[in-house]
């Protein structure tokens, strides 16, 4: 018999409660969803329903997710037609689903003592992962995931951007604003409130940061009749607001014909539809993440919304739907380390968890505590492992450095662990070029997109990176296309590319299969970093930066650095500098910085260079939302730095790379490259300044 896969809202409306009770009656297998996220996830075409000629449901699936991964949530054929394929048929749609938008993988939780197991083993899904279910069932959690290889091109740093395209940092933690029902969910109590509070919790955790649109709180205040004291609606304002500058009337007239086309603008609740429109057109213009509603016709725009201008609309079910293993119990002042390898065989049963191919695990049951070649360090959460790093470092005649980066992406703390022992492999310096090869568990989505936006490309089951040994210019270029060539079988020009070309084009890539694909600029120096491209016209900023806040920016800088024992923001590959507004427009995305630690401290020193990547004159609330992963200062430090205006100068920056040799500030006035008296405010050299600069830094 033939069957139909209805996709659409209009085509499976009809069916949403049949899926629901379906669903009810199967709680075992699924678990608990609000009856109400079935019409969400209807509205968003995420629910598809298989039927057969008569129009007779026979199956249903459920999925969501954001990129790279997609998740499916429930996958149901009825008992009638056991055998004939419909769950294939459901999953096979899915896989192609996910090729044609671009996804790397789909995921599945399967509790292991499902008979379904046998089917997600058949339909290519395998374990590359087992965790502990809920306290209520205490069940064992299969994570099955399946690859998509052939969305993975040889370079993949470059996303399809459409619409607006992203101005925030290169690494920024996701951003949802919240529609006001949502909070007023939970004061009413009303069903799935406790998924709002689940959402909370998890962005307090700092998995995501929640923000409100100036929209949210005109809708307060026109709310404030009927809750005139409620400390909850009190509450609300004191969420994080963004600031959009500009006109929002010609994004809510383009936004009004995709989500309501045919409504009337004198209809009985135009001004609802109004306040729909402006939060998503607030939403857009400060290039946030995602909007999380319950409101229908948002959710069935989605799809349309997420083409034209990159925003996710969100359901509250969809966003924590799947996500049981996140816990939101632990403190947020949990204690929190990174050391080096303790327990080596509590490693290895870590390990074992995820998988390690066995290249990894040969040399780590080789290892030992006297082998200066390899490095093994653990992150722990309240004491309990939750991350290795693996780094066995490089020789000359291999120019090979190969590692291993596994992490319970569920932890609260797995983004500064990912960060962190990335961070340390990038500080590796050899003198000579090499080749990066680290492999990661499946399923690690966070990691792999922070690998991906840190120039590695996925080779065959690991990931790879080029480090180059040198600055690069005229000189060495050709040394180095050879080098790369030879590591990873890929060809750019013989010649350094002229800034022009540079800026316009890029440096173009091409693979053993002829295959070419062109990396811009930035993209290339995240290839090659921390060392970047000395072309023609390239000059370095000068910025100063007090010791206290070197310390929880950089790491220990009154010796050597250390990151161990530093503040947290220190582990991260992308930080933030907050200033003055003055001298911004000299701050660019890709320009250089060296930071002079200054103060009445001992040290007043140039230490090392870093690279912009993102830079803005913002508000405080914009920079508490859209840098937040990155910075190091509090909101009251951020207000004594804001002008009259409240308005701040924020740069992000990554690739810090250290001085082999820290340039004294009377030797950088002997070299000409401080004019000044003192150095107080960021001051420019040229290419140069900057080589003498170079020269002096390090042992090269």
């Amino acid at each position: 018999m033939d069957y139909t896969i209805l996709k659409t809202f209009d085509q499976v409306s009809e069916y949403v409660s049949q899926v629901s009770a379906i669903a009810d009656k199967n709680k075992r297998a699924f678990g608990f969803m609000a009856s109400s996220a079935y019409e969400q996830m209807a509205s968003k075409d995420q629910l598809w329903v298989a039927v057969n000629n008569s129009k007779e449901l026979k199956g249903y699936l459920i999925f969501g997710g954001t990129m790279p991964t997609l998740k499916v949530f429930q996958v149901y054929a009825c008992q009638s037609v056991n055998g004939h394929g419909v769950g294939r048929i459901l999953i096979d749609a899915l896989k192609s689903y996910a090729r044609e938008k671009n996804y790397h993988s789909i995921s599945a939780r399967v509790a292991s003592d499902l008979p379904a197991n046998s089917f997600w083993e058949r339909m290519g899904f395998t374990i590359y992962r087992q965790v502990k279910g809920g306290g209520t069932t205490r069940r064992t959690i299969n994570i099955r995931g399946y690859s998509l290889d052939d969305n993975d091109l040889f370079g993949s740093l470059i996303e399809v951007s459409r619409g607006v395209k992203p101005t925030g940092p290169v690494l920024d933690r996701p951003v949802y604003a919240l529609d006001l029902n949502l909070l007023l969910d939970v004061v009413k109590a009303r069903q799935g409130y406790q998924k709002v509070i689940k959402i909370m919790q998890v962005g307090f955790q700092g998995r995501f940061s929640i923000c409100v649109t100036p929209e949210f709180n005109k809708e307060i205040e026109r709310q404030s009749a009927n809750f005139s004291d409620d400390p909850v609606l009190r509450l609300a304002g004191a969420f994080p607001e963004l600031n959009a500058d500009g006109d929002m009337s010609s994004i809510v007239e383009s936004l009004r014909g995709i989500v309501f086309p045919c409504r009337a603008s004198d209809r009985k609740s135009a001004q609802n539809d109004e306040s729909d429109l402006m939060h998503l057109a607030y939403c857009i213009s400060a290039n946030v993440g995602g909007f999380i509603t319950r409101e229908k016709a948002l959710l069935r725009a989605c799809n349309e919304i997420k083409d034209q201008y990159g925003v996710l609309i969100l359901a509250p079910d969809e966003l924590v739907l799947d996500d049981e293993s996140l816990d939101v119990k632990n403190p947020l002042n949990s204690d929190f380390s990174f050391s080096l390898c303790s327990s080596k065989q509590e490693i290895e049963d870590f390990l074992k968890d995820f998988s390690a191919p066995e290249i990894i695990a040969n040399v780590l049951s080789k290892h030992n505590s006297a082998d200066l070649t390899v490095d093994i360090y653990e992150a722990r959460l309240d004491g309990s492992l939750f991350g290795v790093y693996f780094f066995q470092k490089p020789t000359k005649t291999t120019s090979i450095a190969l590692a291993a980066l596994y992490v319970d992406e569920g932890c609260p703390k797995s983004l500064a662990a990912i960060d962190h022992f990335l961070e340390t492999s990038l500080r590796h310096k050899s003198g000579y070029a090499y080749r990066l090869d680290l492999y990661i568990g499946q399923g690690q989505d966070l990691t792999e997109e922070t690998l991906r936006k840190k120039g590695f490309f996925k080779s065959g089951d690991h990931f790879v990176k080029v480090i180059s040994g040198s600055f690069l210019d005229a000189n060495n270029w050709g040394r180095f296309a050879k080098d790369l060539k030879t590591f990873c079988g890929f060809t750019i020009p013989n010649e350094l590319p002229s800034k022009k070309e540079l800026t316009n084009t890029g440096v173009c890539f091409t693979d053993a299969s002829n295959n070419v694909e062109v990396f811009s600029w930035f993209e290339f120096e995240s290839v090659i970093g921390p060392r970047f491209v000395l072309n023609p016209d390239r000059n370095c900023i000068l910025v100063p930066i007090r010791e206290n806040y070197a310390n929880g920016l950089i790491g220990n800088v009154t010796s050597q650095l250390s990151f161990l024992s530093s503040h947290d923001k220190s582990l991260l590959l992308e930080k933030a500098y907050f200033r003055s507004a003055s001298k911004a427009s000299i701050f660019h995305k890709g320009g250089i910085v060296a930071f002079y630690v200054s103060g009445s401290g001992s040290l007043q020193a140039l230490i090392g260079f870093a690279r912009i990547t993102y830079s803005d004159v913002i508000g405080i609330d914009e920079a508490t939302v859209k840098v937040d992963r990155q910075g190091v200062l509090s909101r009251n430090e951020l207000e004594q730095i804001t002008e009259k205006t409240g308005k701040l100068h924020v740069f992000t920056f990554d690739n810090f790379l250290e001085f082999d040799n820290r340039v004294s500030f009377k030797r950088a006035k002997e070299l000409g490259l401080i004019s000044g008296a003192n150095l107080v405010s960021p001051e420019q050299i040229n290419l140069e300044q900057l080589k003498v600069l170079i020269g002096e830094a390090f042992d090269e």
